[in-house]
């Protein structure tokens, strides 16, 4: 048990309390006021238990101060609102409001650990919403210490969160055998390409997850032009040719010069797949599951190519398997390896 005695919006200088009361005013919300003693009773001394069975989140004393001792607790209030039936009068706005700001001011460490949580819960998009209402979202990529000559930025650009609830269904298996994560992946979303490398300075992301970030923001910056129609009325199976045409397109446009067969590239097939998500609405793609696609299987060998010339470089090589591929991709997959080396003698 403690007391604080004094708060620094961050830490506080703390003492030693001598009762559960003393302990528990210097919390955040009432719902985590609760204690259990030894046997297991519950020890509630103000009225946590009512509130969580009411779905109320309401403040220990005077939420303003709660707040001015840890500015974190607005994103906590952010992500508890996910969970809870939480109505803010007009008067807490405003005063939260004018507090938001200090959030610059907690470390990259602490915001990241408050956002994962915030996009694991299943209503996260009663949290995000709440960011947006106290203009939580305009500060959240600022770090003092990161940018000493911040500008506040426009907060997120989604008017719905359905793509990342998409995302969060679909994808967290692909996400995770990428070695990346929701933040590396959402917020992106959230701030578009613009703010990509606020996002990697806040969230402390390494180089993999940065190198994602430059790659989605290449995407997006192409400004792939498709038509409304584009998969149409299509049988699921062309849909995935299409998808599949397109990132190669994608792949040829972002590096004219990469040679050789795209499942050598050193940028994985699935960067591509999550790329798509910023070129194509996901529910012209979701009944597809594009998320489990592959790449199929190139039926040429390279001793086949070789054997087209009597000597051949290696990157001669290289080459002509990114010609064959292309001309095997743009005949929908189904050239026979004999059709691709027959393109190949007429280059």
């Amino acid at each position: 048990m403690r007391k604080d005695l004094i708060s620094f919006g961050r830490s506080a200088l703390v003492d030693n309390a001598f009762s559960l009361n003393e302990d528990a005013k210097r919390r955040d919300f009432t719902i985590n006021s609760l204690y259990l003693d030894s046997l297991g009773n519950l020890i509630d001394p103000l009225n946590g238990e009512h509130d969580i069975n009411e779905r109320k989140l309401v403040f220990i004393g005077d939420p303003i101060e709660r707040i001015e001792e840890d500015y974190l607790r607005i994103i906590r209030f952010c992500r508890f609102s996910g969970n809870f039936n939480n109505k803010i009068s007009q008067n807490l706005k405003k005063k939260i409001i004018s507090r938001v700001p200090k959030i610059i001011n907690l470390s990259n460490k602490r915001i990241r650990d408050e956002i994962d949580k915030i996009l694991l819960i299943k209503n996260f998009h009663k949290s995000l919403s709440m960011m947006n209402k106290l203009s939580l979202d305009k500060y959240l990529l600022i770090n003092k210490n990161n940018n000493h000559k911040f500008t506040i930025h426009n907060g997120f650009i989604l008017n719905n969160f359905k793509i990342i609830d998409f995302i969060k269904s679909k994808a967290t298996t692909l996400i995770q055998n990428e070695k990346l994560d929701l933040i590396t992946v959402i917020m992106i979303h959230l701030y578009g390409e613009s703010n990509v490398e606020l996002i990697i300075n806040r969230f402390d992301l390494n180089k993999r997850k940065a190198k994602f970030l430059h790659f989605v923001r290449q995407i997006i910056n192409l400004k792939i032009k498709n038509k409304n129609n584009f998969l149409g009325m299509l049988e699921v199976q062309e849909k995935k040719i299409k998808l599949l045409q397109l990132i190669w397109k994608l792949r040829f446009c972002l590096n004219s010069k990469k040679q050789g067969l795209f499942d050598k590239d050193r940028i994985p097939f699935n960067w591509y797949k999550l790329g798509l998500l910023h070129v194509l609405c996901f529910k012209k793609i979701k009944d597809v599951d594009f998320l489990d696609l592959k790449w199929p299987i190139f039926p040429l060998e390279r001793d086949e190519i070789v054997k087209l010339k009597k000597t051949i470089t290696f990157d001669e090589v290289e080459k002509l398997f990114f010609k064959a591929e292309n001309f095997w991709v743009n005949n929908n997959f189904k050239s026979s390896p004999k059709e691709i080396i027959n393109s190949l003698r007429n280059i």
